[in-house]
């Protein structure tokens, strides 16, 4: 008896196991269509080269994938998208690999940077997490975050010939009554700013976004929180249910996120559809 306990119980942990070690591997997998991966490839020299650069909402193994559906558009053929995305990264982590974006040679880059500079200043563990993951020189703040911002725009203005375009960031959360939600406009103002003093492109993503939600008086709903097991449960139900994330969005009344964080297919596609203008207006 107690032997089949055992065997049952070492069962359940191999089945445990297996199962964190597929989902970890699927929602952290490099893109295989990252910088570092294009500077060994042999690029078309017929299509325009456009970089996202960017963090888990770009490296999209846990949101939609937007880069992705715009390199299956059929009107976006001439062009070969990069995915420079990586989860958790913050703007200087973006410095730390911008030479690599730079080697390109890129005809556009847009850049969509934030979210997690913003989390990592909202509280301790906040910051704890991001420090442990980069061993960060310094606590994020705002003034952090702009400067890191404007220094990665004067970089990439300087070294290429690139048509930069900034995006600002999605909402934390859609409680309109929420903090995070409300830093969320704040940082993208941030972006706003650096955009029109730069003479750059801007995509106010998180303008139409948060409009739509105030419109639709949206209170009811959890604010964004710190903590980890409303994303990690969107990723299983993903990963091992199949479920896209419309459908999880959907179960939990929300409109454009998925898990407070990242975006739906819904809110992916608005931002899809105003780089595919830009790309195509640029290309006439």
């Amino acid at each position: 008896m107690v032997k089949k306990i055992i065997i049952a119980i070492a069962c359940i942990v191999v089945v445990f196991g297996a199962v964190y070690c597929y989902v970890y591997f699927k929602a952290t997998k490099v893109p295989a269509n990252n910088a570092q991966a294009m500077l060994q490839s042999t690029l078309p020299a017929d299509k325009k080269i456009v970089v996202c650069f960017g963090d888990s909402l770009t490296h999209a193994t846990v949101s939609f994938d937007y880069v992705s559906y715009m390199a299956n558009d059929p009107d976006l053929q001439n062009f070969v998208f990069v995915n420079e995305g990586i989860n958790s990264r913050l703007v200087y982590n973006l410095l730390q690999v911008v030479d690599n974006v730079i080697a390109l040679k890129p005809h556009y880059i847009f850049i969509w940077i934030g979210t997690n500079d913003l989390k990592g200043s909202l509280n301790d563990a906040e910051y704890q997490r991001y420090n442990d993951l980069w061993n960060l020189p310094q606590r994020p703040t705002k003034e952090w975050f702009e400067q890191n911002y404007r220094q990665l725009v004067v970089i990439l203005k300087t070294k290429t010939q690139a048509k930069i375009v900034l995006v600002s960031l999605p909402p934390l959360g859609e409680n309109i009554e929420s903090l995070p939600f409300k830093l969320t406009m704040e940082y993208s103002a941030i972006i706003r700013d650096i955009a029109k003093k730069e003479k750059l492109g801007y995509i106010g993503l998180n303008e139409i976004l948060t409009r739509d939600l105030i419109r639709e008086g949206k209170r009811d709903v959890a604010p964004y929180t710190t903590g980890l097991w409303f994303m990690y449960s969107a990723i299983l139900q993903h990963y091992l249910f199949g479920r896209d994330w419309d459908a999880i969005s959907e179960s939990r009344g929300l409109t454009y996120m998925t898990d407070n964080i990242h975006l739906n297919g819904k809110g992916g596609r608005i931002l899809a559809a105003a780089m595919k203008e830009i790309l195509i207006s640029g290309n006439k």
